[in-house]
């Protein structure tokens, strides 16, 4: 069975479900950035839940290795294909905490920690398969949209203190965290620290975020404005998060001055909430 084939049965299937609204195709196979490593990511809009053992009956039409129900990062199944090296993963999103979250993200401009316009893009750029009610061509036609400058502002306002010039900022945390030889904290703050820092970069360049995965790839294939010896940085402040050494406070700070720089440049530094000339 083809890619198609199985996409266009489950669009069958699911789309029998009185609650379901939408269907799309998402993930890199929607967004031309797949490898042979890639699910199959089908995002499946719904008004209320549709029973976990009526999701596990279509698996079991398909599958021979499935997880049912799984709400570590909101309700989604997984599935291993018969007879495939190929993955399910479907993911189940309450359509009317969509269209809040639209709302508030790209009409009112909030930002968050890390990730703002993640949902943003998937809805956008996701291929719908399935649309009973036009709900999601309605959503993709508003936001599919100049990006709003208040928006940028906030999410680099949001997001650029907790860097390194706020007492709270990851900096901070991850230089007391050497000091303790905390490397679970190191590696903790690191992450939330590189969840920032491309939430600005998106924010700069006005590109909807595209997730967690193959970012640098994605960076720098679409991006007009990146900080000078980004990608060098980054792979310096790894290396030495993996030695647990201290010279990634040093990579960080090239990293936060490099990306000054492109603010600066940009005129988008000043004014910032709880600025301090803190290196």
């Amino acid at each position: 069975m083809t890619n198609q084939e199985l996409i266009n049965r489950l669009v069958q299937r699911f789309s029998k479900f009185e609650q379901v609204e939408g269907i799309t195709l998402a993930g890199s196979m929607a967004f031309n950035t797949s490898d042979e490593n890639s699910d199959l990511d089908i995002d499946v809009y719904i008004t209320k839940e549709i029973p976990p053992e009526e999701r596990k009956k279509i698996a079991e039409e398909f599958a021979d290795y499935m997880e049912i129900n799984n709400t570590f990062w909101g309700p989604g199944d997984e599935w291993k294909l018969k007879n495939s090296l190929t993955s399910v993963d479907i993911i189940y999103l309450d359509i009317n905490w969509i269209n809040d979250h639209m709302r508030n993200v790209i009409d009112k401009h909030e930002a968050w920690v890390g990730y703002t316009t993640c949902f943003w893009h998937n809805v956008v750029d996701s291929k719908i398969l399935y649309d009973k009610n036009n709900i999601l061509e309605k959503l993709q036609d508003k936001y599919t949209t100049k990006y709003p400058v208040e928006l940028k502002q906030n999410i680099i306002a949001k997001n650029y203190p907790i860097l390194r010039d706020n007492m709270s900022s990851y900096y901070y945390q991850i230089d007391k965290a050497l000091k303790r030889e905390d490397y679970i904290s190191i590696n903790h703050r690191v992450a939330a620290l590189f969840a920032s820092y491309f939430d600005i970069l998106f924010a700069i360049n006005e590109i909807r975020h595209p997730g967690e995965k193959k970012l640098i790839k994605i960076i720098n294939n679409t991006c007009r404005l990146i900080p000078e010896n980004m990608e060098e940085n980054i792979t310096n402040i790894l290396k030495n998060c993996a030695l647990v050494n201290n010279e990634i406070l040093n990579d960080i700070s090239k990293l936060i001055d490099n990306l000054d720089d492109l603010l600066k440049e940009q005129k988008l530094l000043d004014p910032l909430p709880f600025k301090a000339n803190v290196k």
